[in-house]
């Protein structure tokens, strides 16, 4: 039996543990493109999408092709597609255990519960289906032969009512992506370090009206010399915590300072300058080197340290947050995963066998 087969089984009459070519950890740009070309090398792929929550919802306005733009969830929808008509199957769920067993990885699957989530595209449980998801309930077990890690990271924004559907509407943390939109708008930045300072900078090349508030009660974490050049370019620094980020309908209305006279800054859009964190739990149980912040050492291939692991996207170490370069990423993944699987005569003599 093939691996696309023992994939392709109905759920009554299938092994306990599912057998792939190669199985992708996350839905994202990264995950995308590399399940879409190990389909189209006509490699068994598995995708595990978890639907995380940010970074579908906001329009996409400096990837190439579209000079209109295009909404994040109109590119996973599109993806979802794409990878589908190569026979990518496709799993809404959250890979909680992984471990290397022999010259093949066994991971273990958790569904998640079908139920909207702000920015979710409509009918996405249908859509799913229609796809050509994995229709299994429960946890799955499943044996791949290689595995991309397309994880992302966590915690861009801080907690408040209302922040997911602020969140690419008035809500960023990307100037990249997104400065350009706030061009003559009423800007507040949210961070205490020099990292937040150069953001407030940055942003009078697109409005004069920028603040920047320390989003702690600690105040900034820089040195006074910097909160002068804030002075001198205009931007009021505010050494306070947010009490109340207001919010209406995607909408950012105004920031609410914790201090004495609970200061209030009308904004239209904010910025947050926070630590995000790779999303690296599975890369830790399979033992794969991590840099000092926790992202994953990748090379100019995206292999790991740990042979048949590869990485790509926001969870490596040369991450830079852009759409193009995480599709490229999970391109060059899936090149490599796919030069992995060559039988050994496919192969150059003597190449190594990575």
């Amino acid at each position: 039996m093939t691996d696309r087969e023992s994939l392709d089984r109905s759920p009554q009459t299938e092994p306990a543990v599912r057998e792939v070519d190669c199985a992708i950890v996350g839905g994202g740009a990264a995950g995308l493109s590399a399940a879409i070309n190990m389909g189209r090398m006509r490699r068994s792929v598995l995708l595990v999408d978890e639907r995380d929550r940010f970074g579908w919802r906001h329009v996409v306005h400096n990837y190439l092709g579209f000079p209109e733009g295009i909404r994040a969830v109109e590119i996973r929808r599109l993806g979802w597609h794409q990878a589908a008509r190569y026979g990518v199957r496709l799993l809404i769920g959250h890979v909680a255990t992984a471990t290397r067993e022999g010259d093949r990885f066994q991971l273990r699957i958790e569904r998640l519960p079908e139920v909207p989530w702000p920015g979710a595209p409509p009918r996405d449980a249908e859509m799913a289906r229609m796809f050509g998801e994995v229709p299994d309930s429960g946890s799955l077990e499943v044996l791949a032969r290689a595995v991309i890690l397309a994880t992302g990271v966590v915690g861009h924004f801080p907690e408040f009512p209302g922040r997911d559907e602020c969140v690419g509407i008035s809500l960023f943390w990307c100037i990249h992506c997104d400065g350009y939109e706030s061009i003559d708008r009423a800007v507040g930045v949210v961070g205490h370090d020099e990292e937040a300072v150069e953001t407030a900078l940055d942003l009078l090349d697109f409005s004069n009206r920028v603040t920047l508030v320390a989003g702690r009660p600690e105040g900034f974490s820089v040195p006074a010399s910097r909160l002068a050049d804030l002075e001198a370019s205009g931007i009021p620094a505010h050494p306070y915590g947010v009490a109340e980020y207001q919010n209406r309908d995607g909408q950012m209305q105004a920031l609410v300072l914790d201090d004495p006279a609970r200061t209030r800054i009308p904004v239209e859009h904010v910025y947050t300058v926070r630590p995000s964190m790779a999303a690296n739990d599975l890369a830790r149980q399979l033992g794969v080197a991590l840099n000092e912040i926790g992202q994953v050492i990748v090379d100019t291939n995206q292999h790991t340290n740990v042979p048949g692991v590869l990485a790509a996207g926001d969870v490596t170490s040369p991450h830079d947050h852009q759409l193009s370069a995480a599709v490229h990423e999970g391109n060059q993944a899936a090149c490599a995963a796919n030069y992995r699987l060559y039988r050994p005569e496919q192969r150059e003599p003597g190449a190594e066998d990575l």
